[in-house]
């Protein structure tokens, strides 16, 4: 089974400028990666993926982000949730883009079979923000929840960003916001939706550490454990292979560029010194950050 490049036109209804390349499925890489930390099982969930444009990055020479890629001027990246069970939950950290008539995407549900986890026993579903490659597959294209029993935990400024009344929202977001708002109505009339306030411990483990910029209120969530630490990293970076190594280059979508800059290096230098292990949704595999001088650089976590 192969997982191919959703479309341009699904993914622009969150992201307005990504642009994609297509793709045979034999080049497609169908991810699963698990490891422990201290007592906390986590597993990479891909949903879909998608080519990027080197030409979305900002901050950093063409010709110095192509000696990186190896000369491709488009990067393949995963669109990943992960899922993580702690001794007192069944976590989703995010939910893909979910499926759509006439896509290849939307494969939740089957790595969470293959994993052998009902969706019934999700219990606590963590958003790292609201664009639709993270909340699309909480429902389905009918519109009904698919974690029937599961808790959607959001941050109350990205919350209060996109749920407000649209007459406030920027009219360029007013048809995403739209969209939000009927992929987490359906969680709000069940009384499964709640906010928590920015670096608010969570409990069993999990802190959620503000990481605004990329969105109003993107939040990283920290899994602690045995001495251990997980990070879900969500969109802090998109282009593994420049973005490790230069921080200060930015991505077009980003709503405070200088703000996301500004988190990034924060959080790429707080990683390196706590030696957390980092889950991204747009990269590959799950890496720790380790100091060589003045260079950052990333070490593959094995299983």
């Amino acid at each position: 089974m192969g997982i191919k490049t959703i479309s341009r036109d699904v993914f622009l209804s969150a992201m307005a400028i990504v642009m994609f390349t297509s793709i045979s499925t034999g080049q497609i890489k169908y991810m699963n990666h698990d490891i422990v930390v201290g007592d906390v099982k986590v597993r990479t969930l891909q949903d879909a993926q998608m080519y990027l444009k080197l030409s979305l990055l900002s901050g950093i020479d063409q010709k110095d982000a192509l000696s990186l890629t190896g000369g491709v001027d488009s990067a393949w990246t995963p669109v990943n949730a992960y899922l993580v069970q702690t001794p007192n939950h069944i976590v989703l950290v995010d939910a893909g883009v979910g499926k759509y008539p006439g896509e290849d995407s939307g494969y939740l549900l089957e790595q969470l079979k293959n994993a052998g986890v009902d969706p019934s026993k999700i219990d606590l579903i963590l958003i790292t923000h609201f664009h639709f490659d993270h909340i699309g597959g909480l429902v389905s294209p009918d519109g009904k929840r698919l974690f029937p029993n599961a808790i959607v935990r959001a941050s109350q400024t990205e919350s209060d960003f996109w749920m407000q009344d649209s007459s406030l929202i920027p009219a360029n977001l007013r048809q995403r916001a739209a969209k939000i708002k009927a992929i987490l109505t359906p969680y709000l009339s069940a009384n499964s939706y709640k906010t928590f306030q920015p670096s608010e411990d969570l409990g069993d483990g999990i802190k959620a550490l503000s990481a605004f910029g990329h969105t109003p209120g993107h939040t990283v969530f920290s899994f602690s454990s045995k001495g251990s630490e997980l990070w879900c990293i969500g969109d802090l970076i998109h282009f593994g292979a420049v973005q490790f190594k230069h921080p200060s280059a930015g991505v077009a979508f980003d709503s405070d560029g200088k703000m996301a800059i500004a988190t990034r290096i924060d959080f790429f230098s707080r990683a390196a010194i706590s030696h957390a292990i980092i889950a991204a949704a747009h990269l590959p595999e799950m890496v720790r950050i380790e100091r060589n001088g003045d260079a950052l650089v990333t070490i593959p976590v094995e299983k």
